[in-house]
């Protein structure tokens, strides 16, 4: 196949994903179909995952591409500091890569320091730079501190890892949507409220965001997101 008959193909290809987001952002600026349309999305982000890290496992793929591809990456590296804080009575106490992190009880006190406790951090500053919690963590010379293992460990309470694991995961899954709370009127209309950064109109812009930029880069190297 000619280099100008692909391109013909990739560009099908990518407007066919335009095309599907646009549908559901009809569905997100619903009440009614805002859970079917965030769970769309999801999905396609991981659709998009796949077809570009085809080697990774969905664990690694999923946030890559969000981090690589939608231009937002100051936004998804981020720290949920509550998420941190919490972590020992999350869903995830038992997962063994948060297991891995240690010191996580000297971690939080250096934090709460700065930050404050839970109450504070929700109200305030839940959110902060990865590269803030590194540098006061590690001005806090807690003894005995792994600092490999503080920094790799660190960026899975990250917006990146909770948009897989408390989303992709748990919609998918579970059909549950922990990032958003769900309340009733009395006539029995249902209305969502975003708790976290990550809203769906959120979700929207970043998977716009991963087609056009995936499709500009293989647009311009002329090769299937699999091939890059």
């Amino acid at each position: 196949m000619s280099e100008n008959g692909k391109a013909f193909f990739i560009r099908a290809y990518f407007e066919k994903w335009d095309r599907d987001a646009n549908r559901a952002a009809e569905l997100i600026a619903s009440d009614r179909f805002l859970l079917e349309g965030t769970l769309t999305l999801s999905c396609y982000l991981g659709a998009l995952a796949v077809s570009r890290f085809p080697a990774l496992p969905d664990s690694e793929a999923y946030p890559k591409v969000v981090l690589d591809y939608s231009g937002k990456r100051d936004f998804f590296e981020q720290i949920d500091l509550l998420f941190l804080y919490q972590w020992p009575r999350s869903k995830l106490r038992d997962h063994g890569l948060y297991k891995e992190l240690k010191n996580h009880a000297e971690v939080v006190e250096a934090l709460q320091k700065k930050y404050g406790g839970e109450d504070n951090v929700k109200e305030k500053t839940r959110y902060v730079a990865q590269v803030e919690v590194i540098g006061l963590v590690l001005a806090a010379k807690i003894p005995a501190l792994d600092e490999q293992n503080f920094r790799t460990r660190l960026p899975l309470f990250s917006f990146a890892q909770i948009l897989y694991r408390y989303l992709r995961c748990d919609a998918v899954h579970n059909a549950d949507f922990p990032l958003l709370n769900e309340s009733a009127d009395s006539k029995g209309n249902v209305t969502y409220n975003p708790n976290h950064a990550i809203t769906s109109e959120v979700l929207l812009e970043t998977t716009k965001a991963v087609i056009r930029n995936l499709s500009e880069e293989c647009l311009g190297k002329s090769r299937w997101p699999h091939e890059l």
